[in-house]
């Protein structure tokens, strides 16, 4: 069936399932001034849905920036059975109230990442919808609730339930390479980037191998869910899709971490791109790189890669140590530099306000920044960086170590302060300064370390 034909037959019946975007902001931020990606995942639940005869919308409410009472009015009027919403650290008092807030009897469906750490807090709300906590990835899971399947139940007080989606669930997604994704419930593909160009976005593997303590996907916390990738067959029938489909487009992003990893994948990755007349840029650690030779990096850049996106989050061999990063600066700089010989251009992440960061850590992620900026230029490259302040999320390893020390941990703020002075609104965000100096000194770094772009 298409999905036109079964659009216009499912507008005499009610909605189903809405699919929301959970939003970042209570009020529309005026002068919104950085794309947002695709919510890839919650496509995947969506296509799904649909795909079981489902009625389903999916509403983007950070792509297009809908206040929250904006959204609860949308809510109201489309009267959905369901509501399937993901939640996280940064706007977790959001999701809190947009299900408190509705009382007509729709069924909540909670999922992400951060849920594992959640749930009990989540169990806490003061809701009289039923809601449903999934832990877990949600591809299949959301139709099952939808269609009364059996689940897995893990935990039930009152009308909320803790469903867990483990390996040996029938709705955990072990072979990702056919899951398929209607593009169609995005509003925003192809991308218009800032820079210029028509870009869309693709995920080609779930997991990750690193272990960096501020991140809630750190491979130690996750050791019960296996990492998947998807086959060079499906990656590669994808991206001719997307030019076929998209015939504007001048980019393909690649935003799983393990796209590049090792020499294999970059084998990998320019059998995929070699043939297709884009460029395309992907994430990557400083580790994937430091081991090919020139040739290599070379093909790579020959495949269209224009740009790499590379954590390297502080300049500061202790810092770096402390959250499980790489810590020889030396082969960072070599490593980034090679790159920049190539033609290959990097954004590098920063992080500053780490707890016990010193003055002298952030001086020596600034020196790192602009060595860096430096030689890109020398190379006829480009470096940038994109910079936050730390917050500690929820189940990672510098959370837990914190609340174990007894560290207060504020709830999540928007700092207009940091707004102003650098942009990009929807990654401003603070539950403290942590670090070892004044809030002038650490919003000075961050604006100076951003401030290498200019």
């Amino acid at each position: 069936m298409k999905k036109e034909e079964s659009t216009m037959r499912g507008e005499e019946r009610s909605l189903n399932v809405l699919v929301i975007n959970s939003p970042l902001f209570r009020d529309k931020v005026d002068g919104y001034d950085e794309d947002s990606l695709p919510p890839l995942g919650l496509g995947y639940i969506a296509t799904n849905l649909w795909s079981n005869g489902i009625i389903v919308e999916l509403l983007d409410a950070v792509e297009t920036n809908i206040p929250l009472d904006i959204l609860l009015a949308v809510i109201r009027q489309k009267r959905p059975h369901y509501i399937a919403l993901n939640v996280f650290t940064t706007n977790l008092h959001l999701v809190r109230e947009i299900v408190e807030s509705i009382n007509s009897g729709i069924h909540f469906i909670i999922g992400g990442l951060a849920t594992k750490s959640l749930y009990q807090t989540i169990l806490l709300w003061n809701v009289s919808c039923p809601v449903d906590i999934i832990i877990g990835e949600g591809d299949f899971v959301v139709s099952a609730i939808v269609q009364g399947e059996p689940l897995n139940i893990i935990r039930q007080d009152g009308n909320k339930r803790v469903i867990m989606v483990s390996v040996t669930s029938p709705y955990f997604p072990h072979d990702i390479s056919n899951i398929h994704l209607d593009r169609s419930f995005f509003v925003n593909q192809p991308l218009q980037h800032v820079r210029g160009f028509n870009e869309v976005c693709i995920v080609t593997n779930r997991g990750c191998i690193y272990n960096c303590a501020f991140c809630s996907a750190a491979r130690s916390l996750n050791k019960e869910t296996p990492i998947r990738e998807r086959n060079v067959h499906s990656v590669a029938n994808e991206v001719k899709m997307l030019c076929e489909l998209y015939q504007n487009i001048d980019s393909v992003r690649v935003l799983d971490d393990l796209f590049l990893k090792n020499a294999n994948s970059v084998e990998r990755a320019v059998h995929i791109f070699g043939n297709v007349p884009i460029t395309w840029r992907a994430m990557a650690h400083v580790l994937s790189f430091y081991k090919l030779s020139d040739t290599q990096l070379l093909e790579l850049k020959q495949s269209g890669c224009i740009e790499v996106f590379i954590g390297i989050e502080s300049g500061s061999p202790r810092i770096l140590k402390m959250i499980h990063k790489t810590s020889n600066v030396d082969l960072i700089r070599q490593t980034i530099e090679r790159l920049f010989r190539i033609g290959i251009d990097v954004k590098g992440y920063f992080i500053f306000g780490f707890e016990t960061e010193t003055i002298e850590d952030m001086q020596m992620s600034y020196d790192l920044a602009a060595w860096l900026k430096e030689s890109s230029k020398k190379n006829n490259a480009n470096f940038r960086t994109s910079v936050f302040q730390f917050r500690p999320y929820h189940g990672t390893k510098l959370y837990h170590d914190m609340i174990l020390k007894g560290r207060i941990i504020d709830e999540v703020v928007y700092s207009e302060n940091l707004s102003t002075t650098i942009g990009r609104k929807q990654f401003n965000f603070t539950s403290g300064n942590f670090s070892e100096v004044s809030n002038e000194i650490l919003q000075g770094f961050i604006t100076e370390t951003n401030g290498i772009n200019q």
